[in-house]
């Protein structure tokens, strides 16, 4: 008589167990991703990043050697890497790659350029960085798009003993 009332006793346990893993429903597990995604401009047809903010290449980059050190890295903060790469809209997932970044961290390139976003970019003017300091918006082939604004800017470009690059 024990060893029946042990056995139902779990047979309940185990029928409690599983009705409460059917209502609690599938594991939802979120992986990260790092989005590149297009956009149509006046520009053309640029890459944006997840959050629709512009994405540029600095045209001095020869990874992995980075023209965009030290202080220039916060005018023009590279795309991270956050997990797995996506390609949405007409960017080519073929295209996202990796690479280590003058900061040491991951950062995000389509077809072998670095991408990066301007810290000056507003709603109002979300290109506003095209062609400042040998940076370029990026069409969805990967390339360097040099429609220049109709506004002239004078960039200074130094170099040092102690790592080089731009500087502001």
């Amino acid at each position: 008589m024990k060893h029946l009332k042990l056995l139902l006793a779990l047979a309940a346990i185990a029928a409690l167990g599983s009705t409460a893993a059917a209502f609690a429903g599938p594991a939802h597990t979120s992986a990260a991703q790092t989005v590149v995604n297009t956009k149509h401009t006046s520009l053309g047809t640029i890459l944006v990043n997840g959050s629709g903010q512009t994405l540029y290449l600095d045209a001095g980059d020869k990874p992995p050697h980075f023209a965009c050190t030290g202080g220039c890295l916060q005018a023009w903060p590279p795309l991270l890497a956050n997990g797995a790469l996506k390609a949405k809209g007409s960017a080519k997932a073929s295209l996202l790659k990796t690479v280590k970044g003058a900061n040491g961290k991951t950062w995000v390139t389509y077809n072998g350029h670095p991408l990066y976003t301007f810290a000056s970019d507003s709603s109002s003017n979300p290109t506003s960085g095209e062609g400042v300091n040998g940076f370029f918006v990026v069409s969805a082939a990967g390339q360097k798009i040099t429609h220049a604004p109709n506004t002239s800017t004078t960039t200074t470009t130094t170099t040092s003993s102690t790592g080089g690059g731009h500087y502001y």
